[in-house]
């Protein structure tokens, strides 16, 4: 009875702000909801409606697509630059402050800063296409399907390469130099010593940082809000996006807590099967 009362304000405190907003929330999906007015009993119309809309399910499509380039701009780029700056230089550890520089601006400054940075009349891009001779490339990179998406990904790795090469740089330097220096003895070259030594011994870090990346790449929202808005044409519409627009946009809020439902689950499905699937199984012989 006294271990209840200990742990009886926690208890409280996760049922107001935990579990009543996930069962409400669990209700409202169910409803045709305006956010003003009472909710109106529809059952699974929401969810079927869901699994009806083109631009929802696309924006499935275009999260797969941003999250596997952010794994390569993001995790793989930010593994590479912790092996190549891993030194105690003074010029190395100043071209990790500014590699790292990025990761402490809001990610609405940096929408915004490089959306004037890649506009089609003033922006910094096309200006030095044109200084350098190449005029023939310049072109409207945020109105384009083909090229929006790509781009809203690029700026992406270039905010957060720098937060997975801090993470990268600090296991690395719990390596021992004597693993390296053994494999230099054995004729190991560095392409060798990073494949054979420096991957594996980063497996734990790699795992997670490549969840950390996909959950957020599913949680991705300021960004493009501040660079497409889902546009041109939806090009760049991802889940997040889509059901803000129809929250607040269509005041469709029953609509809308549908497809956050389904993101979660489709979230906590990705993230099971990759930790059940990563999970390292070491078995010991006697």
């Amino acid at each position: 009875m006294q271990a209840l009362l200990f742990v009886l304000p926690a208890l409280i405190m996760f049922g107001i702000f935990v579990l009543a907003p996930l069962f409400s929330s669990l209700y409202y999906s169910f409803t045709h909801w305006d956010g003003l007015s009472s909710p109106e009993w529809v059952g699974w119309h929401n969810y079927k409606r869901a699994f009806n809309d083109d631009i929802h399910l696309s924006s499935y499509v275009h999260v797969s697509i941003y999250i596997l380039g952010t794994l390569v701009v993001e995790v793989f780029f930010g593994l590479v630059m912790a092996v190549l700056l891993n030194s105690d230089r003074i010029g190395f550890k100043l071209m990790r402050t500014l590699f790292f520089t990025p990761v402490i601006l809001s990610m609405v400054s940096a929408g915004l800063l490089w959306k004037f940075a890649l506009d089609y009349n003033y922006g910094l891009l096309n200006a030095i296409l044109k200084s350098i001779g190449l005029g023939s490339f310049v072109q409207p990179w945020l109105s384009l399907p083909e090229t929006a998406l790509l781009c809203v990904t690029i700026i992406s790795g270039w905010k957060y390469a720098g937060f997975f090469m801090i993470i990268f740089f600090t296991a690395i330097r719990r390596i021992p130099n004597s693993i390296y220096e053994a494999a230099i003895i054995d004729g190991c070259g560095p392409l060798s010593s990073f494949m054979h030594i420096t991957i594996p011994m980063l497996r734990e870090n790699i795992v997670i940082c490549i969840l950390i990346a996909v959950t957020g790449g599913f949680a991705g929202f300021d960004l493009f809000y501040t660079m497409t808005n889902g546009g041109p044409y939806n090009s760049t519409e991802i889940p997040t996006t889509w059901i803000i627009k129809m929250a607040f946009d269509r005041n469709q809020m029953g609509y809308s807590i549908a497809l956050t439902v389904i993101m979660t689950l489709v979230v906590g499905a990705v993230s099971i099967i990759y930790l059940n699937v990563t999970k390292r199984k070491d078995v010991i012989d006697y």
